[in-house]
């Protein structure tokens, strides 16, 4: 497999980190609304549990929802674009993957924080353990799926590739997405109304990146091509065409 870059697919994964991203908070808000009977505050990247659950032993499970998704998406995106036959469902692995952050969330553990210490913590009460185990624990999950992809991708920059998925959207989704979109919110921008928890400046922003993706659907699907081509052969056996080079 060979990747091939282009403006459209560029707008296509902006949009699909986005949207993505939005239903991972929504994960967490969700989850937290069914256990404690109502929404805590949120902006783009923060959210909390209403005061109902102050006290509550299970609130931790709206924190464990957003990661479960999260992971359960890059491993996802990991083997369809390691194990699919199909060109536009290995593309659109390649993108499921990166677009939930996998070099993020394992860089948020590094730093001390992130849902999976919090869940740690909360469950064992120690102090420097579960950062540690955090960071095993998202590393494990998290850098498998990036090992599957680096070995199916052919580009003899592949190693350059990866990096930049990895690290690009982490910065722009930290100057774009937690602090010039909230920047915005907190400026009362977009806060008229709110659905199921959620201002409306997040659902248009989040309609939006949506709308962006489907534009641009044919661009993330195809940005990929086959570095081999199926050999023909005619009838007494001789092959008559062969492989062409990756890019």
């Amino acid at each position: 497999m060979s990747f091939r870059i282009s403006w459209q697919y560029v707008l296509a994964f902006f949009g699909l980190n986005m949207f993505l991203g939005e239903l991972h908070e929504q994960a967490h808000i969700t989850t937290g609304y069914f256990i404690c009977g109502c929404y805590g505050e949120r902006d783009f990247s923060v959210w909390s549990t209403c005061d109902n659950c102050a006290h509550s032993d299970w609130s931790f499970l709206a924190t464990l929802a957003g990661p479960i998704y999260s992971f359960i998406l890059m491993w996802l995106g990991g083997l369809w674009f390691s194990r699919s036959l199909n060109i536009s469902r290995k593309a659109l692995g390649f993108s499921i993957l990166f677009a939930n952050l996998p070099f993020a969330r394992l860089f948020t553990a590094f730093m001390g924080g992130g849902d999976e210490k919090v869940v740690l913590q909360h469950l064992t009460g120690l102090g420097i353990f579960p950062k540690i185990a955090a960071i095993l624990i998202v590393g494990l999950l998290a850098i498998p799926p990036v090992v599957l992809v680096y070995r199916n991708l052919s580009n003899k920059l592949r190693g350059w590739i990866i990096a930049a998925f990895l690290a690009l959207p982490l910065i722009y989704g930290m100057l774009y997405h937690h602090m010039f979109l909230n920047y915005l919110l907190h400026k009362g921008i977009g806060t008229g109304i709110t659905i199921m928890g959620t201002p409306d400046i997040i659902i248009i922003h989040t309609l939006v990146m949506l709308l962006m993706v489907l534009f641009f659907w044919k661009a993330l699907i195809n940005a990929f091509t086959s570095t081999t081509t199926s050999a023909e052969v005619d009838i007494k056996g001789t092959e008559i065409a062969t492989a062409t080079a990756p890019l």
